[in-house]
């Protein structure tokens, strides 16, 4: 896999990885929790600390409660709530998908050994935002709309519907200039992260070469 997310040409990403589960462990939540106890080894190995552990201070209701695990090398997070399973990384680079990949699965499997449960459903959701380069977003952008039917426009949108997910790709308000593209796919519960990682990267070389971009060193 290329390196991408930490070229210059992609000031901002992000990636969300949440594992559904049919059945709440409202009675495995306890203090101290034993998620703890199941998964720092693990964690330790990775160079988790137990400074890197902590709750969700700004929970208003137990939906909203989840144990926060920081994984600092990695910029990234796992947050175990009541039913879900989320995991997190911000401005990643397809280098470290290996570490990633180890990580998230190892922990996933704890947790479902634990819980003597799998995941019901699982939602990947890739961010990012991605400046132009030597590319004219307008003059890609209106290849993929009916210019004569919408008129003159800087910049053309869309977004695509699937059954396992959707594309979005729209002008970013956050950084002046640049695309916002948005990829969610659905999987099933059993599919494990080393899986969907390629998946997603050949649907996220698919939309950034629908605005002009073949690949980002």
């Amino acid at each position: 896999m290329t390196t991408i997310f930490n070229s210059s040409s992609i000031p901002e990403s992000s990636l969300e990885h949440r594992q559904n589960y049919a059945t709440p462990w409202i009675d495995r939540w306890a203090i101290p929790n034993p998620f703890i106890h199941v998964l720092y080894p693990t964690l330790h190995h990775f160079g988790v600390a137990l400074s890197d552990i902590g709750f969700n201070k700004d929970a208003t209701n137990i939906d909203e409660a989840y144990l926060n695990i920081t994984v600092r090398r990695l910029n990234a997070a796992i947050r175990v709530g009541l039913e879900s399973v989320t995991y997190l990384a911000l401005n990643a680079d397809w280098n470290t998908a290996p570490d990633l990949v180890e990580i998230y699965d190892t922990v996933s499997a704890k947790i479902q050994d634990f819980l003597q449960q799998s995941p019901e459903s699982q939602i990947f959701t890739l961010a990012l935002h991605v400046f132009p380069g030597e590319v004219n977003f307008k003059e890609k952008t209106a290849q993929l709309v009916h210019v004569d039917l919408i008129g003159d426009a800087g910049f053309y949108g869309i977004s695509a519907y699937r059954e396992d997910g959707y594309t979005m790709i729209d002008k970013s308000l956050r950084h002046e200039g640049a695309a916002f593209i948005r990829l969610q796919r659905r999987f099933s519960g059993n599919v494990k992260f080393a899986e969907m990682a390629p998946i997603i990267y050949q649907e996220e070389m698919k939309a950034l070469g629908f605005i002009g971009i073949s690949g980002i060193d």
